[in-house]
Formats: structure tokens, sequence, C-alpha cells
């Protein structure tokens, strides 16, 4: 496993770990403006890895197709 894929799992595992408690708070109505930018920007940080990655990957064609 590479460092990218790596970095990747650990995020998705951080997001896991704190998407509970912020659902949580964001039901109750508990969560200030910087909170939710804050998870969104963790979001965003974590899309973007994924997207980089699979640019990086090379496209593999089916020459019987």
């Amino acid at each position: 496993m590479d460092d990218v894929t790596r970095s990747i799992c650990l995020q998705f595992k951080e997001m896991n770990q704190a998407t509970g408690a912020f659902v949580a708070a964001l039901l109750s109505d508990d969560l200030s403006r910087d909170e939710q930018i804050a998870f969104a920007h963790r979001l965003v940080d974590l899309a973007e890895t994924l997207r980089d990655h699979a640019l990086q990957t090379p496209v593999i064609v089916d020459a019987d197709t």
C-alpha cells in the first residue's frame, strides 16, 4: 500500500470516528457555524485526496471492446 492510499484510509477512519458525534450535534442544533465549516473542510480534503489518487491511477483499456 502506498503512502497516498494509506493517507486516504486514515482520513476515512478519522471521518468515520467523527461522523457520529457530528450528526448527533447537528440534530440537536449544538454546532457552531465554524464547527460545521471545519467538518465540511475535512470532507472536502478527503474528497480531493481521493480524486487526486484516482487521477493518478493508470487507465486500463480493454482491446477487445
